[in-house]
């Protein structure tokens, strides 16, 4: 008759058991992603697992007289052509793209494609991310577009897009920008969202802001439209923190009507 060791029942037990957490750990995980990855497209869209598009505002190198330009666009838009970017902007974009690009690249099946604004120029039916806002043509189509009912950049300020209010002003040591997202009117399937700021540290810290805590805006915006204000100590992208998240315009005439009334 076979002799069973002493303390063989104990380890094979042991094994099982290690063998049945492991795979009870792997599971959960991969639960754990999938759920991620749903709230990941409720905010950048299902286009976000097969093709999205980064786009960075284009620039070319500078002349003798330090004077950047951009390729006029290619079709017609209602609000001027987007204008050119000084060098200073230039590594806002940089800073920017590495932030979103890496988050995107996290979540999703396959990383961005990242191209320029001019060569996206005339692509209206994709669904993407935009970096800057008058310095980059995706941006503009962004904020022109009928959906957008939320916000817009006035005179050294945002306002609302519907009575043209104040929100917040320029100030010295912050910037504050934009984190917009709509389904445009003509492609509805689409997802377009941008980071624009009144500044470049504006426009970085919102990206920074957003590829670390786009869950705060899932949990109450789900896959509405939405628009966000954000500030940034200048020089500190990760200062930035949420002021306003608006989910309808009457959200943004409410914060409208309560800056007025504090000044």
């Amino acid at each position: 008759m076979i002799q069973i060791p002493e303390g063989f029942f104990a380890v094979a037990w042991n094994v099982i058991g290690g063998a049945i957490v492991a795979s009870l750990t792997i599971a959960v995980q991969g639960i754990r992603r999938k759920v991620r990855r749903r709230s990941f497209r409720m905010i950048f869209g299902n286009d976000v697992e097969d093709v999205f598009y980064l786009i960075y505002p284009h620039f070319e190198p500078p002349s003798r007289d330090i004077e950047f330009s951009k390729p006029q666009s290619r079709v017609p838009r209602r609000t001027s052509s987007a204008i050119n970017l000084s060098a200073l902007h230039s590594t806002a974009a940089t800073r920017t793209v590495n932030y979103l690009a890496y988050e995107i690249g996290s979540n999703s099946k396959a990383p961005p494609r990242i191209i320029s604004d001019v060569d996206a120029d005339s692509l209206m039916d994709i669904s993407f991310l935009s970096i800057g806002g008058h310095t980059n043509h995706k941006s503009v189509d962004l904020f022109d577009n009928e959906e957008n009912k939320f916000i817009d950049f006035g005179h050294e300020s945002i306002i609302s897009k519907e009575s043209g209010d104040p929100i917040v002003m320029a100030e010295s040591e912050v910037d504050y920008a934009i984190i917009l997202k709509i389904s445009p009117l003509d492609n509805s399937k689409r997802t377009w969202l941008c980071c624009e700021g009144l500044g470049e540290w504006g426009t970085s810290g919102s990206a920074w802001w957003l590829s670390r805590n786009w869950k705060l805006i899932y949990k109450k915006a789900k896959n509405r439209s939405f628009a966000c204000i954000t500030r940034t100590r200048v020089g500190s992208d990760d200062s930035t923190r949420m002021l306003h998240l608006f989910l309808s315009s009457e959200d943004v005439q409410r914060a409208a009507h309560s800056h007025n009334n504090s000044r």
